[in-house]
């Protein structure tokens, strides 16, 4: 998986900020969430309450960084359970992985949302 950053000044570098988990590192599922579109309010409530589970906090707890100074979890649910264009529902397979604190969030297609935590330290 290639390095990536978020940009800004020095983008194509190795900055320090990069978001994209170390191939070499392990990670083990802490929580799991079951999200259905046709029933739950919004993918945001359940990532932030599998993460808010992660952490062993109140949802309400579960401020830093904001979800969408993260992820835009809007494109995440038009991708993976938006109807197409023309209306017709999508048939899609696949899944998102976006890091959130010190955690991996997993978003895929069958609404499962699993954040999962490192069980190597990452390297310096």
């Amino acid at each position: 998986m290639p390095k990536t950053n978020n940009g800004g000044a020095g983008s194509g570098t190795d900055s320090g900020d990069d978001v994209t988990p170390d191939r070499d590192t392990r990670w083990q599922q802490v929580a799991k969430r079951l999200y259905d579109p046709d029933q739950d309010d919004a993918l945001t409530s359940v990532i932030v309450f599998a993460i808010a589970d992660a952490e062993g906090v109140a949802p309400t707890e579960v401020d830093a960084p904001t979800l969408y100074n993260v992820v835009d979890v809007a494109a995440i649910e038009g991708a993976l359970f938006g109807a197409r264009p023309d209306g017709t529902a999508r048939e899609t397979t696949g899944s998102v992985e976006f890091r959130y604190a010190e955690y991996l969030v997993e978003v895929n297609s069958g609404g499962w949302v699993r954040v999962c935590e490192p069980t190597d330290p990452e390297p310096r």
